[in-house]
């Protein structure tokens, strides 16, 4: 009897062609995605392209130059520290202090502050011949000779950088109040309010296209201010891309959008990368990587370099990889280019990659923490991490 019923599924199977199921008519599988993925799995070099002098996040000198890396630690920091490159001179905050670092010199110039108990410094910004500095709780500074002097007590709380305009500073509470502060009088109005989403309050750059300023309030609301008169208003480019994108929701950017060729790069930490123009609601391109976007470089040639947990991608104009490198480094932080060289740097140094030759060039040892910040000036870089101001030369 089990060989009968056994010899009767069998023939069942077998009639089935060994599917117990329906085809719609119309379903044809495909494998885009799956392939578009596969090109991330395996490093790939189809192309041996010189990406060119980086624009973006920061423009480097072009002609800056450094073969062989020293890394020299000039004075300690806190996880609240600061500081701004402005003009030959680096500012620096720690707890309620002010270090001055001329650039040229090395030489150290201390200035003390008296805050309150949880305010702390968040911005250095120059202001016709003077620097300024201001705090969380929209106190005003000015630096003026050998003292620091009080311009003006706001009493807004913020966490959130200003962005510095001409004559005035636009600041947003922790509310999602917008303010507008003119430095000629120091008078403050109140201008609009955030319809802000969910996200991650970030150190975000601020970008513009022909007609508008990009910056993220965080990293799920981007705040648009018309370039013509500064004007706030909601042009809803992440709601009408969300719209349109065949990759899913953009809810957790990176950076503020980035323009080239009349279109916004944006890039969500998840992996997904949109080329997009909100004013023709066109999608020139997506790409999801499938691994989430530590560091990111953009080149004047259009191309796009992403540092993941495990690779480096260089990306080209029309969303081709067209570069895949592998690098072992457990603790990635971010990635910056002298000459067309790709410095990785990790919780362990600072690796100098050939992407071509997929090796390793020189590996300069030195202990960062992850929240690190990195600034360029003509032939000069600062790393800052949460405990110390380092500065790289030959």
């Amino acid at each position: 009897m089990k060989k009968i019923k056994f010899l009767i599924l069998f023939i069942v199977l077998t009639s089935c062609n060994q599917y117990l199921g329906t085809v719609d008519p119309d379903y044809t599988p495909t494998n885009e995605v799956t392939e578009i993925f596969s090109n991330v799995q395996n490093d790939t070099n189809t192309s041996e392209v010189k990406f060119g002098d980086i624009i973006f996040p920061d423009f480097i000198n072009p002609s800056l130059s450094i073969n062989n890396l020293k890394i020299d630690k000039i004075i300690n920091t806190d996880k609240n520290s600061v500081a701004t490159l402005i003009n030959d001179k680096l500012f620096l905050s720690k707890d309620k202090n002010i270090y001055v670092i001329d650039i040229n010199s090395d030489n150290i110039f201390e200035y003390k502050l008296n805050l309150n108990k949880d305010e702390k410094i968040i911005h250095f910004f120059s202001h016709i011949d003077d620097v300024y500095l201001f705090t969380n709780r929209s106190q005003i500074f000015v630096i003026n000779g050998q003292i620091v002097e009080e311009v003006a007590d706001y009493g807004v709380f913020t966490n959130i950088t200003p962005i510095i305009l001409d004559d005035f500073i636009m600041i947003f509470s922790v509310f999602g109040d917008i303010y507008e502060i003119k430095l000629l009088d120091n008078s403050i109005t109140k201008i609009d309010n955030l319809n802000s989403k969910s996200g991650i309050s970030i150190k975000s750059n601020i970008f513009e296209d022909q007609k508008n300023k990009y910056y993220l309030y965080n990293t799920g609301t981007l705040v648009t201010l018309a370039k013509n008169n500064y004007e706030h208003y909601n042009n809803y480019i992440l709601e009408d891309l969300n719209i349109l994108s065949s990759l899913g929701v953009y809810n957790d950017l990176l950076d503020s959008p980035f323009s080239y060729n009349e279109y916004l790069y944006l890039l969500d930490r998840s992996g997904k990368i949109a080329v997009y123009n909100p004013v023709l609601s066109d999608i020139l391109w997506e790409l999801d990587i499938n691994e989430t976007i530590v560091s990111y470089l953009f080149s004047k040639d259009g191309y796009l370099i992403l540092m993941t947990f495990d690779k480096i991608l260089i990306i080209s104009n029309q969303g081709n990889i067209i570069n895949s490198y592998t690098h072992n480094k457990k603790s990635p932080i971010s990635i910056f280019s002298i000459k067309g060289n790709i410095h990785l740097i990790s919780e362990e140094g600072i690796s100098k990659l050939n992407i071509y030759d997929k090796s390793e060039e020189s590996f300069y040892k030195n202990k960062f923490t992850s929240n690190l910040d990195i600034y360029y000036l003509d032939q000069n870089i600062y790393l800052k991490d949460d405990k110390s101001l380092f500065k790289l030369s030959e």
